[in-house]
């Protein structure tokens, strides 16, 4: 291929083509680099923090299909109201959209992960608003059920 290459451009330009691309090594394809994901938001996560001064819980998983983003809702403490999310994860960013609702957008998070925290800006719908939200993942409480299911296992062999 290099040598019918070099041999039409000797036809089209002379010899000093000969020259110019004697020396031209194929292409070869640069390795793809993708942006580092977190796992952060393979499966469900909860995190507790602020959105300005106001506490809230946040609770997000992959949507079935996981290459299109993550959903969940939050809440703010006191409120029994939630609030509907959706949106993506790009590298170390978080994007969502969020619903009161569940059509309308009422608001957008923009934040930075790093380790098992979240930190950016939430901003109103309209954009007259903005507020700094942090977030940390916490670890939910397991079902008693369990615990007491190795309780019952103790006391019958302990009774033996």
């Amino acid at each position: 291929m290099k040598k019918i290459l070099i041999t039409s451009l000797i036809a089209l330009f002379g010899c000093a083509a000969t020259n110019a691309f004697a020396e031209i090594e194929p292409l070869t394809p640069a390795p793809v680099v993708s942006a580092p994901t977190s796992t952060l938001f393979l499966k469900p996560v909860s995190f507790r923090g602020v959105v300005g001064d106001v506490q809230v819980q946040v609770n997000l998983r992959p949507k079935a299909d996981i290459e299109e983003g993550i959903e969940g809702e939050y809440f703010i403490f006191g409120n029994s109201n939630k609030i509907l999310l959706a949106g993506e994860v790009e590298g170390d960013q978080l994007l969502l959209e969020e619903s009161e609702n569940g059509t309308n957008i009422s608001g957008q998070w923009d934040g930075k992960i790093d380790g098992d925290a979240v930190a950016g800006l939430w901003t109103s719908a309209d954009g007259s608003i903005t507020k700094p939200f942090s977030l940390k993942a916490i670890a939910l409480k397991q079902s008693a059920a369990p615990a007491r299911a190795v309780k019952k296992v103790a006391t019958s062999t302990n009774s033996k």
